[in-house]
């Protein structure tokens, strides 16, 4: 499969958009409130499956090669030790599977079950990443109660507000695309 010019244009623009919704960050734990979510909702919401894995995985080499583009202004091979690092891994996962299930969809109830889904998946890969790296790496020991508590319950407001936006705004931007 040929890459078309504006496809690279897409990908390119969308590796900076997850870099500013990094910069975005509101330290609240070891996992800091960050806009990244949003911008891979509107990854696969707008490229195509591979395209949008893609494009997360780009994002993920260029901060593990050093570039300071993760939360925090971040970056190096040390990052695969941060507590947070596991929901980089589950973006890429997830903006694939919303790309396979919502891509070029116009219907906001499907759309937003899909980014449901998709922050299921961020959490089911992040949390558990987050727990050995806490528990086993940095030596914080941390139950899993803990770890949903600092994880996950201070972003499920956020993330679904973040997901209806992205729901709203992507048909049109779909529109103009085209």
């Amino acid at each position: 499969m040929k890459i078309k010019t504006k496809d690279i244009t897409k990908i390119a623009l969308l590796v900076a958009l997850l870099a500013v919704g990094a910069f975005i960050t509101i330290p609240i734990g070891p996992v800091p409130f960050t806009l990244q979510n949003f911008f891979v909702f509107m990854t696969g919401l707008i490229l195509t499956p591979s395209y949008a894995f893609l494009t997360v995985i780009i994002y993920i080499l260029l901060g593990l090669i050093g570039l300071p583009i993760f939360a925090g202004f971040h970056g190096g091979i040390q990052s695969i030790f941060s507590p947070s690092f596991g929901f980089l891994i589950a973006f890429a996962i997830g903006a694939a599977f919303i790309s396979k299930f919502a891509h070029g969809e116009k219907n906001f109830k499907k759309i937003m079950l899909i980014l449901i889904l998709a922050e299921v998946i961020f959490y089911a890969i992040g949390l558990p990443y987050m727990y050995h790296i806490l528990n086993n790496v940095m030596g914080n020991p941390m139950n899993i109660s803990k770890v949903f508590t600092i994880g996950m319950i201070p972003f499920i407001i956020p993330d679904l507000a973040k997901a209806v936006v992205a729901a709203i705004i992507t048909p049109r931007i779909l529109k103009e695309l085209k």
